[in-house]
């Protein structure tokens, strides 16, 4: 299926995809729906990367999503496993005894996800340089896990970094202003000293890669925990996918996305379920979804343990020394109710599609 036109923008989405996996987030996969169905994005390739989950099955599920949706011709690039800093098996472990506890059993009638070798896959990396040089100046990398990819790809050729156009995060989190959204996460799944000690998404996950990443001289615009944590997918959209959902493909996806949801409202407490990664690609579809701040990125106190944007106030930097830091723009609100509704629309128009499988 073609859905594209000659005005899409073109993209590379670096994604830490466990989309089916029991009690992992699926805001990931949900992102890449939204990505493959628009109209106004054009999927150039896809990396997968280890966060929520390890790089071969964030590859794995990929593979079997674009199956699912006829789109076998989009390249999928195999990316690294290993941080550039840090070591991530406590965060996996973690992830794993999770997705192996009783919480399991909201995904007992889901969808498996065959386990098929994904060694043979080009690399991730390479994937990503090649888009960018086919493509100069009209890629933008849209990174929803952690940094490493893009971090190592710009070591392995450094002249791609003036070839892209931006680079879109979702992660990050700030001390608001008075009018700006705070940062709400406080689930029963997830108690506060594993946060401190054990799980780092995103930005955090890698931080000697993000710091790369934003030391190149790329535009980076970080679509925030502050205003994600307010977009969810809710039981009122299920019940409309359900209503004009379709065929084989409409069945997998509400089979999938259903336990997650259930989950999420029941153990978490939650309305619904988070939806981070989607807003990422709402941030591309309409300029105005978020409203931004324009704040410092302080690298050395990001690398010695400290915030990546303290507040001029009362930093957290031990050297304040504000020279050296870069400028990066932040997202600090959100028209949820504009991001809820095309969540929806996307939901629905995906699972309304006859596939090609």
């Amino acid at each position: 299926m073609s859905l594209k036109n000659s005005k899409s923008i073109p993209i590379v989405v670096d994604t830490d995809n466990a989309f089916g996996m029991p009690v992992r987030d699926l805001d990931d996969g949900i992102a890449l729906i939204v990505s493959l169905v628009s109209e106004q994005i054009d999927v150039k390739a896809i990396v997968a990367s280890a966060c929520n989950c390890r790089a071969y099955e964030a590859a794995r599920n990929t593979l079997y999503l674009l199956k699912q949706f006829g789109m076998t011709h989009i390249p999928v690039g195999l990316g690294a496993e290993t941080p550039l800093s840090g070591d991530r098996g406590l965060h996996h472990q973690f992830l794993d005894a999770k997705a192996a506890g009783t919480g399991a059993t909201y995904w007992d009638t889901a969808p498996v996800i065959p386990d098929v070798d994904v060694s043979g896959l080009p690399s991730g990396v390479d994937v990503l340089i090649d888009v960018v040089q086919k493509n100069p100046h009209e890629v933008v990398v849209v990174a929803l896990g952690s940094f490493t990819n893009l971090a190592l790809a710009l070591r392995k050729a450094p002249d791609i970094a003036p070839l892209i156009k931006e680079v879109v995060h979702m992660g990050g989190t700030f001390e608001p202003r008075e009018g700006e959204l705070a940062f709400e996460w406080d689930t029963a799944d997830i108690p506060p000293e594993v946060w401190e000690t054990t799980l780092r998404f995103n930005t955090w996950y890698d931080k000697q890669a993000t710091a790369e990443v934003l030391q190149a001289g790329i535009p980076v615009r970080f679509i925030s925990a502050n205003v994600t944590s307010h977009v969810y997918l809710r039981d009122t959209h299920l019940q409309e996918m359900r209503s004009v959902a379709r065929g084989a493909l409409g069945e997998y996806l509400i089979r999938s996305i259903e336990p997650w949801l259930k989950w999420s409202i029941a153990e978490r407490k939650l309305v619904g379920a988070h939806m981070h990664d989607p807003l990422a690609m709402f941030a591309l579809l309409n300029t105005s979804v978020c409203t931004y701040r324009c704040m410092n990125a302080d690298i050395p106190s990001f690398l010695a343990g400290y915030e990546l944007f303290p507040q001029e106030a009362r930093s957290l930097c031990k050297s304040a020394d504000y020279a050296t830091m870069l400028k990066v723009k932040v997202a600090v609100n959100v028209d949820t109710a504009w991001a809820e509704k095309s969540l929806c629309d996307f939901l629905c128009r995906a699972v309304s599609l006859e596939s090609n499988v």
